[in-house]
């Protein structure tokens, strides 16, 4: 295998694994949900300082829509479900067509994620 080759699998690797736990959660949210959402997890930043994260609410709003509802606990819901199951897959897959999976790494992207967490955060926080 030439080394260009085996980098780029070693970049598509963690990629990979994300999908992949991506569509088992998504089967295990739409199969038995009760397993998620029983468990009672706290959000920390809630607990800490009285914020909602910009995830806040986003579970119990991915089995809603997995189930045919309307989210309502976190107005980001409908954006990030686009991001999850629309954006990143389509971005990595044009990424390794284009052998350009190092453009995850890039000042560029982080910035984006940073503004989009940051709008989240106060989307979601909003009253």
């Amino acid at each position: 295998m030439p080394h260009s080759a085996s980098i780029t699998h070693r970049e598509l690797l963690p990629h990979l694994v994300v999908l992949g736990a991506m569509i088992v959660f998504t089967v295990v949210l739409a199969l038995w949900p009760q397993s998620i959402l029983h468990v009672g997890y706290q959000c920390q930043l809630r607990a800490l300082l009285g914020l909602r994260c910009p995830f806040c609410g986003m579970t119990r709003d991915f089995a809603t829509m997995l189930h045919g509802g309307r989210p309502t606990l976190n107005p980001c819901s409908w954006f990030a479900a686009l991001v999850v199951y629309g954006v990143y897959p389509a971005a990595v897959a044009l990424a390794w067509r284009r052998k350009r999976l190092d453009v995850f790494h890039s000042a560029s992207v982080a910035r984006m994620v940073a503004v989009a967490l940051a709008a989240m955060l106060v989307l979601n926080n909003l009253p």
